[in-house]
């Protein structure tokens, strides 16, 4: 767990591949006092590398983020095989819902964001909570190329996997361990403390059509945010018929501000790499059967109301004027 006292800003980097849900995660997590980020990586999967990191470029120039946050690219295709086709209708052309942001004057940062978030934990031993919103292939890269740093995460929280429910990519997958299984696998097993926010918890958390009309109804830059998340829930209503979506990032992101959002269950867990229609699978152990360390903390439970009220109200917190108030004290795990 990460070593702050209560009361304290969490440390966190944010590693994401944007993508309307990584935007709506960044809007939530730089409107939350609650939350210290020290830096943003981006990695390919909803989108190219390249794109997710003018993604991320024009969306924190565009929410006023300081200049001294850093942001570095990082993977550009999984540890094995080809870089993955993005699934463009979900996020539209782009990747965040046909809404353009202006250019950015920030640039990111020299260095592969492995060895610069490396330096990072390097720099805080058990202070920094690493949030991994894409696949995970940059933060296994750190893994293999700077082994010691796993014991200098606090912790490690992923959005990714369907442990006990059907995946959304292929009926054993999710999208960020489909899209680089191998890296999946090799963070899950690398020991380090990890709060795995999967599919489980993710479905039963959606965001009702109205408060996107609410939030495109407001001032910019509350107004993009509103028309990403319209575009993901008519996405939504158009294959499942639910005027509602939900925003996998956004909820990792919450899960740190509001640990008490979730309930976990330990265990360990292996991901399929081999398999022909199971590929990306999670096999969750939570009854100790393999005897590997129980260093996973698996989402199987989520306050919705609370989620869904957290992140339109951190949102909305980004209308011209509104001050972001310091909270105190900080809630912990």
């Amino acid at each position: 767990m990460t070593h702050t006292k209560p009361g304290e800003r969490i440390p966190v980097v944010i590693d994401c591949d944007p993508g309307i849900d990584d935007a709506l995660a960044l809007y939530l997590a730089f409107a939350s006092p609650e939350l210290n980020v020290l830096a943003v990586s981006a990695v390919a999967g909803n989108v190219g590398v390249e794109r997710a990191a003018d993604n991320a470029a024009r969306l924190l120039d565009h929410l006023a983020v300081p200049s001294d946050v850093p942001l570095y690219a990082g993977a550009g295709a999984p540890l094995a095989g080809s870089e993955r086709v993005p699934d463009e209708p979900v996020h539209g052309p782009g990747g965040l819902g046909g809404v353009v942001f202006a250019e950015a004057a920030r640039q990111t940062a020299p260095g592969h964001a492995a060895d610069a978030l490396a330096g990072l934990l390097r720099d805080r031993p058990g202070e920094i909570t690493v949030i991994a919103l894409g696949p995970l292939t940059t933060i296994a890269t750190m893994l293999r190329r700077h082994p010691d740093v796993a014991g200098a995460i606090g912790e490690l929280v992923i959005m990714g996997g369907a442990v006990f429910v059907q995946g959304n990519v292929t009926p054993a997958a999710e999208f960020n361990f489909y899209a680089d299984p191998e890296a999946a696998h090799e963070v899950l097993a690398s020991g380090v403390p990890i709060r795995l926010v999967g599919l489980d918890v993710t479905r039963a958390a959606l965001v009702p059509a109205e408060i996107a009309d609410e939030l495109a109804a407001a001032p910019t830059p509350v107004r993009e945010a509103g028309r990403m998340l319209a575009h993901l829930a008519g996405v939504y209503a158009a294959r499942f018929g639910v005027a509602a979506a939900p925003v996998h990032d956004a909820l990792a992101v919450a899960a740190v501000v509001r640990p008490g959002l979730l309930d976990y269950t330990p265990g360990s867990a292996a991901v399929e790499r081999v398999g022909e229609i199971t590929r990306g699978a999670v096999v969750a152990d939570i009854r100790g059967v393999t005897g590997r360390p129980a260093t996973i903390r698996f989402a199987t439970g989520v306050d919705a109301d609370g989620f869904v009220r957290l992140l339109s109200s951190r949102i909305a917190r980004h209308t011209p004027g509104r001050s972001i108030p310091v909270e105190s004290p900080v809630e912990r795990a």
